[in-house]
């Protein structure tokens, strides 16, 4: 078991990318971004207690960050907009064709999330279940629409199958 400041040394250096590229794609801009790390952090300090073993960290961050988000996002619709350039950067760091990551960034926020968070955070479907506090079945679902939707797209842009 962690000490609260080793677990808390930990969740910043391993998981802090995790965090913002969550944040990101929900909020889709990248200060609103920055300002949903430096939250999810504070709530970890705040609640680091909660926290049973190393196992839970992970989850934990991403549920809460999740949440943060939606709730930023919705409270900041004026600035909801996304940037080219705030897109490109994320594919960047993702090491990710700047093309599909842009398409993905198109589609509505529950498929967006559900997308990213199987494809580019290789999480299962039962953790994103409780990360978005929904069903499998509806994240099965948000996956599949998801990959339907961003296939219309890509095929209007002229990529085939």
């Amino acid at each position: 078991m962690l000490s609260a400041d080793e677990l808390i040394t930990k969740a910043v250096d391993e998981y802090s990318d995790t965090v913002y590229r969550i944040a990101f794609n929900i909020t889709q801009n990248t200060q609103d971004a920055y300002d949903v790390v430096q939250e999810v952090f504070l709530r970890l300090i705040k609640n680091r207690e909660k926290i049973k073993n190393n196992d839970h960290l992970k989850p934990w961050l991403i549920r809460t960050a999740v949440n943060c988000s939606k709730t930023y996002a919705k409270n900041n619709r004026r600035r909801s907009t996304v940037s080219l350039d705030d897109i490109r950067e994320l594919a960047a760091e993702n090491n990710e064709t700047e093309t599909v990551i842009e398409y993905v960034m198109l589609l509505p926020e529950k498929y967006r999330t559900a997308l990213y968070l199987f494809y580019y955070e290789d999480m299962p479907i039962s953790d994103i279940s409780k990360a978005l506090g929904v069903t499998q079945s509806a994240v099965k679902l948000r996956l599949k629409r998801g990959r339907e939707k961003l296939k219309e797209i890509l095929q209007g842009e002229g990529y085939n199958d």
